[in-house]
C-alpha cells in the first residue's frame, strides 16, 4: 500500500500500485512527486518505482539551433519559471484571441457567441435564452451586454473560462 503527498502537504492513501499507476496517466502524481511506502515506512519520488517510471515519458532532447539568426525569437512561456517548478501542460496551450473574442462580442453579443468561445457555456446559454425566449425582446437588453463585454475583451480586461489572460 502506498499514498502520495501532494503538493498541499496532505497524505493522499493509501492505495494500491495499480491506482499509483492510474493517478501517473492522468496526471495526478508527477515524477517528482513524494510517495510514502506504507509496508516500509520509507517516503522516495514517483520516479523511483520501476512501475511508475515506465508511465512518465522520457524528457525530449532538443539540439540547439545550428546558427541563430539575427532576430530574436519570442520568450519562451517556461524562461520565468524556476528551475525543479513542475509545470501542468495546461499553460503552455495556446490562449483564445481577444480580438476575436471582442468582435464576437460586439457583432453577436445578445446571442451570447462571445461567451461560449471563452468557454462561459453557462452565461453564453444563459444570454441565448434570453434572447429566445423573449422573442427578440431581450436582444435589446443582452445586445448591451454583449457590446460592453466585446469591449472588454478588446482591451484585455476578461479572462477565459481556466482563468487565462486572452491573447491577441
Amino acid at each position: 500500500m502506498y499514498s502520495i503527498i501532494g503538493a498541499d502537504d496532505r497524505e493522499y492513501g493509501p492505495v494500491e500500485m495499480e491506482t499509483l499507476i492510474q493517478w501517473a496517466r492522468e496526471g495526478r502524481v508527477v515524477a517528482r512527486t513524494t510517495v510514502l511506502d506504507h509496508a516500509t515506512g520509507r517516503r522516495f519520488l514517483a520516479c523511483d518505482l520501476e512501475q511508475l517510471n515506465a508511465v512518465f515519458s522520457p524528457t525530449p532532447v532538443v539540439a540547439p539551433p545550428a546558427n541563430r539568426s539575427v532576430r530574436q525569437s519570442a520568450p519562451s512561456p517556461l524562461s520565468s519559471v524556476p528551475p525543479g517548478v513542475v509545470v501542468s501542460l495546461d499553460a503552455l496551450k495556446p490562449r483564445r484571441s481577444r480580438i476575436a473574442a471582442g468582435l464576437l462580442g460586439i457583432f453577436l453579443g445578445s446571442l451570447g457567441i462571445h461567451r461560449f468561445y471563452l468557454g462561459y457555456t453557462g452565461v453564453g446559454t444563459l444570454m441565448l435564452c434570453i434572447t429566445l425566449f423573449t422573442c427578440g425582446f431581450g436582444a435589446v437588453l443582452t445586445a448591451i451586454w454583449g457590446l460592453i463585454e466585446g469591449i472588454l475583451c478588446l482591451l484585455g480586461g476578461m479572462t477565459d473560462a481556466d482563468g487565462r489572460k486572452l491573447g491577441v
